[in-house]
C-alpha cells in the first residue's frame, strides 16, 4: 500500500477508492483491470464478456470500479481546468504504485511532464498545423502524443508499445484528449508481430462523444506501410539480383583479350 506521502495530493482522492480494491487483490492486477474496464467502458460495442469476467472476479467490489472511474474522469477534469494543456492521471498512478509495490504486470517510468513539453514544443514546431501526422513508436501512457495534440490541435496521433498496459493506456489518455488517430500493441522493431489496436474518436467530429473501436491488423497504419516497405524492398532486391546476374553473365560472354593485346574469342 502507497504511503499517503507517496501520492501526489490530486490523486489521494482516486487512490482512496482504489485501496478499496486493491486490499484485497493485487495492486498491478486491480490496476490492469481498471485500465481493460475503462476501455470496455469507452468500446463502440462495449464488452460484455470482459464486465463478466470482472464481475465474476471482484465481487461486491466490483461497483468500486465505477467509482474508480468517476474519480479518473473528475481528475482529468479539474486538473485540466487549472491551466494545464494535458494531464496524465493514470501514468501518474501507475509510476505511484510500480515505484512503491512489487507489481510484477508494472514497472515502468514515463518522460516528466515538463521534459514531455519541451520536447513537444521544439519537435512539433516543424510539424505544426491541420493534419499533421505524429507517431510515437514506443508511447508509454501516450504523454507525447496528448502533448502535441494539446499544443497542435487538428493533428493526426499514432502510438504503438509492445507493452499491452501502455498500448492501452495510451488509447484511453488519446480518447479523453479529444486525439485522432490510432493506439496499438506492436512491436514496432518488428511489425509483423501485432497484438491488438484502437481507432480513436474515428467518428467524434459526427457525434460529437470520446470512443474506442477495435481494429485489426490490417488497418493499422504501421503494418500497412511495414508490408509496404517489404514489397519495396523484396522487389528492389529482385531488381539488384537481375542486375548482378545479367552483369555475370555478360563478363563471361565478352571476349577476352589476347597476350599480345589482340582479341580473342577462342
Amino acid at each position: 500500500m502507497p504511503k499517503t506521502t507517496d501520492v501526489p495530493v490530486e490523486l489521494r482522492e482516486f487512490n482512496y477508492v482504489f485501496e478499496k480494491i486493491a486490499y484485497r487483490h493485487g495492486y498491478g492486477e486491480v490496476f490492469t483491470d481498471f485500465i481493460d474496464y475503462a476501455i470496455a467502458c469507452f468500446l463502440d460495442t462495449g464488452d460484455a464478456e470482459k464486465a463478466k469476467q470482472l464481475q465474476q472476479r471482484y465481487g461486491d467490489c466490483y461497483p468500486d470500479f465505477q467509482g474508480l472511474m468517476r474519480e479518473w474522469m473528475q481528475l482529468q477534469h479539474k486538473m485540466l481546468h487549472r491551466g494545464k494543456k494535458w494531464y496524465d492521471a493514470l501514468g501518474a498512478f501507475y509510476e505511484v504504485i510500480s515505484s512503491t509495490h512489487k507489481a510484477s504486470a508494472l514497472g515502468q517510468f514515463f518522460t516528466p511532464p515538463d521534459v514531455v513539453d519541451f520536447l513537444t514544443i521544439i519537435t512539433g514546431e516543424q510539424k505544426a498545423g491541420p493534419k499533421a501526422r505524429m507517431n510515437d513508436p514506443c508511447s508509454g501512457s501516450g504523454r507525447m502524443l496528448i502533448a502535441f495534440h494539446a499544443h497542435f490541435p487538428g493533428n493526426y496521433t499514432f502510438a504503438g508499445d509492445i507493452d499491452p498496459i501502455c498500448a492501452k493506456m495510451t488509447a484511453l489518455n488519446m480518447m479523453l484528449h479529444g486525439c485522432e488517430g490510432q493506439a496499438v500493441c506492436i512491436d514496432s522493431l518488428h511489425p509483423d508481430d501485432w497484438r491488438f489496436g484502437f481507432a480513436i474518436n474515428p467518428y467524434i467530429r459526427v457525434v460529437g462523444i470520446p470512443h474506442i473501436v477495435r481494429i485489426q491488423k490490417e488497418q493499422c497504419l504501421q503494418w500497412q506501410q511495414y508490408q509496404q516497405d517489404k514489397q519495396e524492398f523484396a522487389k528492389k532486391k529482385a531488381q539488384a539480383e537481375e542486375a548482378a546476374k545479367i552483369a555475370t553473365t555478360t563478363v563471361k560472354e565478352a571476349p577476352t583479350v589476347g597476350k599480345f593485346g589482340q582479341l580473342s574469342f577462342l
